[in-house]
């Protein structure tokens, strides 16, 4: 019968109660660290969004999370490492699949992984590098076995050397400052010549310790076998430099003045009208200055700033001149992780925002809407607990117009309820009919927001909604001489409901 009455009463007031639970804005970040999908609690919770989790979400089972690395093999992929040193991967690009776990046998003391195509190399702390190959098309990854012949890594890097064939090219930057690369597969290995005293690499480009910067060729001739020795060569626009930056098709630097120059490729077209323009000759940008950090994201360039300014530039168009307009984005920002499309940035009080394509639910902001030009806030990450115990909860808490919405099957599932779901009507129905209780249910029809309790039609006040498939109901206080309570714990981002 407890159980029974304080189901009812859950129910009766999520939608009847005049008052409202609403999150506060002014509560303490938790956050440890994050990536451009992932955020580690200072309790050592696991978050994650994007694809299934439309919001940050707590991973259970995987406590005492170090450290993360984003972007392995598809945007949002996920490898994570614990306390025991064990290192894990998260496939992240099929929608239809619900978060799940792979252990990276025979890794340990993880510093970095880099992938390129079916492959990942994973470096770790004590300088040794190890390979695995994808298993079909399932992001299932065989046992990582060591790679002879290369050793004391710092750092890798790789890219595609556009030949008949676009060989695979790997890049190691050893701690000796030298230079190596994988001569046929990842079965050999030789130095890169005249690349000595080398403290930065980036797909074809290597930073030396006095500032200068190095590249060798990645387009060759098509009709002419490439020797395996490159020619290597200095950049002699660029001198005094700091930061290196590259993606496939265009490079950045930071010089110790903090500026910031380009060289490479701009954009028109799309799709199959794509055009790449190049220009290896490096531009100073002069609209930007005291750059701290810098990336490339879809057709943009970003640029934070040493007094946490961001600003963006487009490379549209067939040429970026040193004038190129740079645009205010955001203000009091303190660093950035950056996806292929978005990225993800923290604010001086610790509240994370996102910026750009939000396809598959990449800015954890509680939607799918395609693009965001403008800086939105990442949902907050949002702990239920039922009596003393986290709710495993298949999507996030969602706040809108200040107000908690919570899952409708998570919550009701522990208290040991029947959740359905017609997706042809968009009608949810909760049921609780075990022996010796009265029966308990609620109807909602996501179409026209009617909700019914034991049959008997109920007005809300603010309505219940779906996002990817999840049914949302808004939190209400619930009255402690009805059986239960709940409370908003707003420096520890958690909600407590307590029953009697």
């Amino acid at each position: 019968m407890k159980r029974r009455t304080l189901l009812l009463s859950i129910i009766t007031l999520l939608l009847l109660s005049p008052s409202v639970w609403a999150a506060g804005d002014d509560s303490t970040s938790h956050i440890r660290s994050y990536d451009s999908g992932s955020l580690i609690q200072s309790d050592g919770s696991l978050w994650l969004w994007g694809y299934n989790q439309s919001v940050p979400t707590r991973i259970e089972g995987k406590p005492n999370v170090v450290k993360t690395f984003s972007n392995i093999i598809n945007e949002g992929d996920l490898v994570f490492t614990l306390q025991d040193h064990s290192a894990w991967y998260v496939p992240r690009n099929n929608i239809s699949e619900s978060v799940k776990f792979v252990p990276l046998e025979g890794l340990q003391n993880l510093a970095t992984v880099s992938s390129l195509s079916d492959h990942m190399l994973a470096l770790s702390n004590e300088g040794n590098v190890f390979s695995a190959d994808q298993l079909g098309d399932k992001n299932i990854f065989s046992r990582f076995q060591p790679l002879s012949g290369i050793d004391e890594v710092a750092h890798i890097d790789s890219y595609y050397e556009e030949r008949p064939d676009n060989e695979e090219r790997w890049i190691f930057l050893r701690k000796d400052g030298s230079v190596w690369k994988n001569t046929k597969a990842l079965q050999s290995f030789e130095p890169i010549s005249s690349l000595k005293d080398i403290t930065a690499i980036a797909k074809n480009i290597a930073l030396k310790k006095d500032g200068t910067v190095w590249t060798w060729p990645k387009e060759f001739d098509k009709n002419v076998a490439p020797s395996e020795t490159l020619s290597v060569s200095q950049i002699h626009a660029l001198s005094g430099i700091k930061t290196i930056k590259a993606n496939r098709y265009s490079n950045l630097a930071i010089d110790q003045q903090g500026r910031l120059w380009f060289w490479g490729a701009t954009v028109t077209g799309a799709l199959d009208n794509t055009t790449y323009h190049n220009d290896n000759t490096p531009v100073l940008l002069t609209e930007v200055k005291d750059v701290k950090d810098a990336f490339f994201v879809e057709r943009s360039i970003l640029a934070l700033t040493t007094a946490g300014n961001v600003y963006v530039a487009s490379l549209d168009g067939e040429k970026l001149t040193s004038n190129a307009s740079f645009t205010l984005l955001a203000k009091n920002i303190q660093s950035i992780k950056a996806g292929p499309r978005h990225i993800i940035m923290q604010k001086t009080n610790g509240d994370l925002w996102g910026w750009g394509v939000n396809k598959h639910a990449q800015l954890g902001i509680g939607d799918y809407e395609f693009l965001y030009s403008t800086p939105v806030p990442v949902q907050k990450p949002i702990l239920v607990r039922l009596n003393g115990t986290p709710v495993p909860l298949s999507n996030g808490v969602i706040t809108r117009n200040g107000q908690a919405f919570i899952p409708l099957r998570s919550v009701f599932d522990k208290l040991g309820a029947e959740v359905t779901y017609d997706y042809n009507s968009k009608i949810a129905k909760m049921n609780q009919s075990k022996a010796g209780d009265h029966p308990v249910s609620l109807e909602i029809n996501f179409k026209t927001s009617q909700t019914k309790v034991n049959s008997k039609s109920v007005e809300l006040t603010n309505p219940p909604f779906m996002v990817n498939g999840i049914g949302y109901l808004p939190l209400r206080l619930i009255s402690e001489t009805l059986g239960a309570k709940v409370d908003w714990i707003q420096k520890e981002d958690t909600i407590v409901i307590t029953t009697k």
